[in-house]
């Protein structure tokens, strides 16, 4: 009898927490002369995962789980860069504050299920984590510029099978994820970013939240208050951000270490770009069509 599950750690098949820190280059990079205005929504489609090749990845692995006797739908890793988020400020509007507080600032995707879960018994069980990912040793690892993955199992063959390797995997993924992390880095530390900062410190002294200094103490305050409260501090935040053209000004600071970013990665975005395009066609052999 099958066992039917939906969902799952992230910690198997999302790209983030595969990959982990040892991705994140540590050299900054220099600020472009001759900034590419709106490079950042470029950059930021390049290190997000393609939407088409992830879901062949889910289906490719539906398939194989199947043959294993487990009906296990993965999910996808949903994994888009908001570059102003690894400055430290995650997107927030006007209309997503009034909707939802800051709930649209938090935690996206999959993540590990609670033990005592459906879900989390299954990844309890031994048989279940050997067909999806394989022995637990040396041999279902890929390992791309000292950054290693499971690649074993059920998602061993998914990578081979929509995107031809784990290597390439990794490099259209996780990889291409963590690049732009020495720009987004430099840029945190940007005057320009400082000033975007203080300028929303002004906005926010005419508010009954007169003593937040940053965006992230604003956060920070109404999630710890939850409820109306995280609501009002939420609105008034998003509020300020659009009067000071908080994004807009993160976004221009960005451009600059971007231009430079994007042109030493030439070579790599060229590399993910095609490997991406075999990964859609072989998504779309298996059915898989574009999200609406």
């Amino acid at each position: 009898m099958k066992k039917k599950i939906f969902g799952a750690a992230v910690l198997v098949l999302g790209t983030g927490a595969a990959l982990g820190a040892a991705a994140i280059p540590a050299a900054l990079v220099t600020a472009s002369p001759e900034p590419v205005a709106g490079i950042i929504r470029q950059a930021e489609a390049y290190a997000s995962a393609d939407p088409i090749a992830e879901r062949g990845m889910q289906e490719a692995v539906r398939l194989c789980m199947a043959k294993a006797g487990f009906d296990y739908t993965p999910p996808s890793s949903g994994m888009t860069v908001d570059l102003n988020g690894a400055i430290g400020f995650k997107r927030l509007t006007v209309d997503d504050a009034k909707a939802s507080g800051y709930a649209s600032t938090g935690p996206r995707g999959p993540h590990e299920p609670a033990p005592e879960s459906a879900e989390g018994r299954l990844f309890a069980d031994p048989a279940f984590t050997n067909a999806l990912t394989g022995p637990a040793d040396t041999a279902s690892m890929a390992t791309v510029g000292g950054t290693r993955t499971s690649s074993g199992g059920c998602r061993g063959e998914a990578m081979n099978q929509i995107y031809g390797s784990a290597e390439n995997y990794m490099l259209a993924t996780g990889v291409a994820g963590n690049s732009l992390f020495p720009a987004s880095g430099a840029a945190s530390r940007d005057a320009g970013t400082a000033k975007a900062i203080k300028d929303w410190e002004a906005c926010m002294k005419d508010t009954p939240y007169a003593s937040f200094t940053s965006p992230q103490q604003a956060e920070d305050a109404g999630r710890a208050a939850g409820g109306q409260e995280e609501f009002r501090i939420a609105m008034t935040d998003a509020v300020c951000r659009d009067k000071t053209g908080f994004h807009a000004a993160l976004d221009k600071v960005l451009d600059k270490y971007l231009t430079t970013r994007m042109q030493e990665l030439a070579p790599q975005v060229a590399q993910v770009k095609e490997i991406r395009r075999t990964a859609d066609a072989n998504a779309a052999a298996l059915g898989v069509t574009a999200p609406k």
